[in-house]
């Protein structure tokens, strides 16, 4: 299993650090996602593989010690699923709202391009925009033009790596790196993969999610 703090995520914490009243949310807001794939949560990351449709779960936050005192931030929150399905990943956001831009990639032949294809084709161009970044399976991917249905875009961005194959219906989501905040919602403090969880519609699963600051 893989846990880590986010690029995203190390922004979000020094901005927490600054004055008694810090104008950055606290990252407490707990989503959970399928992973399909069975992918790794890296630091690179701006999103999760596949956010599941459940609304995201304002968590119960403390400090509490692990090494020396206070050296670690706590979440606890319990999510009950909507339907039956297989949960597989975990993350905790600033936002209680999901990303505004989430959309699938559409192509006739099920595969598009390889590993320096810099076209993509998705459901509706709208939801995006220019200079947004974007993250498929475990890449990270920047934006620069939209025409129509089909983005340009700059690969592996955010210290991640392309991957070679992007195929039909792979989750194109919406995220935030350092530096930038121009998707809604879409900055991600902490993201992990778990082994998957069979789960039926009312299965409740409570999770303690805890960062050690070191």
């Amino acid at each position: 299993m893989g846990a880590v703090i986010t690029a995203k995520g190390r922004e979000i914490i020094a901005g927490r650090m600054r004055g008694s009243s810090p104008s950055q949310a606290e990252p407490l807001n707990l989503a959970w996602g399928n992973n399909p794939a069975g992918l790794a949560a890296a630091a690179t990351d701006v999103g999760l593989f596949k956010e599941a449709s459940e609304s995201r779960v304002a968590g119960t936050s403390s400090v509490v010690t692990t090494t020396t005192p206070n050296d670690t931030y706590q979440v606890t929150a319990t999510v009950t699923s909507g339907s039956t399905q297989s949960i597989a990943e975990v993350a905790l956001s600033d936002s209680a709202s999901k990303p505004t831009a989430v959309d699938a990639v559409q192509t006739s032949s099920g595969v598009i391009g390889s590993n320096s294809s810099t076209n993509l084709i998705v459901a509706s161009g709208a939801s995006f925009s220019v200079n947004q970044y974007i993250q498929i399976r475990t890449e990270v991917l920047k934006i620069t033009a939209i025409a129509t249905n089909t983005l340009t875009v700059t690969r592996a961005q955010n210290g991640s790596t392309a991957i070679s194959t992007i195929a039909l219906n792979d989750v194109v989501t919406g995220g935030n790196i350092p530096g930038v905040t121009n998707v809604t919602n879409g900055s991600v403090f902490f993201h992990a993969d778990h082994g998957s969880q069979s789960l039926s519609s009312g299965d409740q699963v409570a999770y303690t999610l805890t960062t050690k600051f070191s």
